[in-house]
């Protein structure tokens, strides 16, 4: 039977150089300095794992007695002598530092990184091989996640591994978030179900309270459906085995942006299909001010709680029911059978009568008429994403100059022209000529002008940016080659009057440095 010290040489140190794959990267200093006193009195007890190289040998494992016998000038070691190829020797060192007493969570979290990244394991061949379940596994994996800050209060101790787990399944910019909310009323880290707390009121939403439908793909196409992600926590039980509750979002910026288009839509829905439900509101908030006015340019009405209507709680029995959408409050979002009040019933005109009938066509023209503003909208905006995943947008070569590009160029340059300018060169260039074509007379007058017509706008636009920049700019720069385009500036004289305001300023600096020196006692 091979043994193991079959295998035992004893190598001078110098011949032995440290490995660059080992997933150890700290060493406690005063922990190797006992090891080596103890080697010291002792002797090397358990060998150093090495592979022989081009040059001597590659330390494999065994860092910790290396450096304590180097610490003591020891001139070699015992060592086993394996051939083991680069798969092989970083498996090693993954095995040996798993085995660790004192290895922290987050070492063993790169060190699983390490397994998957270059030795090829799959989370199942970890599992396997250091009789764990895949459940600690991907825990320990997430701790990768976790940002710089987290990173460091782990390691000092000053959060444990619950909190630790409990932070590393969020996003780095919510890291950042719950780390400027995390100091209890003592200065330290608050506790994991307060931690927890923060998270699930600021951060997490329960997707069954969504007011949009958590299957479609579609609301929001980047991020597509809810179902899909893996920042739900039904996703991935063993990353979240806390959740209790229904799915939960783990990405509240998302969830909000989805709450918001969804909102959006169901109003603009409302308000272009004529449809008879109400917008309502709760008279103690405020709605958002956008959509305010944009109501009351449409001249459609907003329900106010208590003083127009009344929710109606429980099952709807009336024959005609009321429909009502609250664009504010706790309810935001979602739909209410609603009662009018009497004040608001003695309001409505009779739904019979010729001025409630031409109330009804005003309110259907001026909504068909919106509902063509949001058609061309959404044309636009499906033209504005579409462009952005184009490489004719993003790779140099992939679009030639055009006609197009020219009118964005110019376009460009007139809008940054300042309003005084604009009014003054306005009128000089008949930027009005085609004002009754609205939008796009203006860029037909823009391409009707020509070179020299675009140069008196090109150079005060570039004169207004870079006049503040300093000499030794290439803002700075440009404009002096412009001004000496011009011919009429005396650029030369400038620069004469000033070398000779610096001429007898150096002459003044030379005499005092002298008198200094000469004032030096020998």
């Amino acid at each position: 039977m091979e043994t193991i010290t079959e295998h035992l040489k004893e190598v001078n140190l110098v011949e032995i150089s440290t490995s660059k794959t080992n997933p150890r990267s700290d060493f406690n200093e005063q922990s190797i300095q006992e090891l080596s006193e103890s080697i010291k009195d002792n002797g090397l007890l358990q060998p150093l794992l090495v592979r022989p190289i081009a040059k001597g040998y590659e330390l494999v494992c065994g860092e910790r007695r290396f450096r304590a016998c180097k610490r003591i000038d020891m001139e070699s070691v015992p060592v086993q002598i394996k051939n083991l190829n680069d798969q092989e020797a970083l498996e090693a060192q993954i095995i040996e530092n798993l085995e660790r007493e004192d290895v922290h969570p987050l070492r063993e979290a790169e060190t699983f990184r390490l397994m998957i990244d270059k030795g090829h394991f799959r989370i199942e061949d970890i599992a396997i091989k250091i009789a764990k379940s895949e459940k600690f596994i991907l825990q320990r994996l997430s701790l990768n996640n976790l940002n710089a800050e987290w990173k460091k209060l782990f390691y000092r101790d000053d959060i444990n591994l619950s909190k630790a787990l409990i932070i590393a399944r969020l996003d780095k910019r919510y890291q950042k978030e719950v780390a400027e909310n995390a100091s209890d009323w003592s200065g330290g880290i608050k506790s994991a179900k307060q931690l927890q707390s923060y998270i699930d009121s600021n951060i997490t939403a329960l997707l069954s309270k969504a007011v949009f439908n958590p299957l479609d793909e579609n609301l929001i196409r980047k991020a597509g459906a809810c179902i899909d992600c893996p920042k739900r926590s039904g996703a991935n039980g063993s990353l979240f085995p806390d959740v209790k509750e229904d799915d939960r979002c783990f990405d509240h910026l998302c969830f909000a942006s989805k709450t918001e288009k969804h909102i959006q839509s169901e109003i603009d829905r409302i308000i272009n299909t004529a449809e008879s439900i109400y917008l309502i509101r709760s008279k103690n908030q405020d709605m958002d001010g956008e959509l305010s006015e944009k109501l009351k340019k449409l001249d459609i009405k907003v329900l106010v709680n208590y003083d127009d209507f009344e929710t109606i709680h429980g099952e709807d029995k009336r024959k005609h029911k009321i429909q009502g959408f609250w664009l504010n409050g706790y309810d935001r979002g979602h739909y209410a059978a609603i009662k009018l009040t009497k004040k608001q019933e003695e309001a409505l005109l009779d739904p019979k009568s010729k001025a409630c009938v031409n109330v009804q066509i005003e309110k259907i023209n001026a909504r068909a008429k919106r509902m063509l503003e949001l058609d061309a909208e959404k044309v636009h905006k499906r033209i504005i994403e579409t462009m952005c995943e184009t490489e004719e947008l993003t790779v140099l070569g992939k679009h030639t100059y055009s006609d197009a590009t020219e009118k964005v160029g110019r376009l460009i340059l007139w809008n940054a022209l300042s309003w005084p300018k604009k009014e003054h060169y306005g009128k000089l260039l008949e930027i009005d000529k085609y004002e009754t074509e609205g939008a796009s007379g203006l860029l037909k007058r823009l391409m009707e002008l020509t070179k020299d017509d675009m140069a008196i706008i090109i150079n005060n636009v570039g004169f207004d940016a870079f006049k503040s920049s300093l000499p030794i700019h290439s803002e700075a720069l440009a404009l002096r080659s412009l001004a000496e385009s011009f011919g009429s500036i005396p650029i030369a004289d400038f620069e004469t009057e000033q070398k000779a305001i610096a001429d007898k300023r150096l002459s003044r600096q030379k005499e005092r440095i002298a008198k200094l020196k000469n004032s030096v006692k020998s």
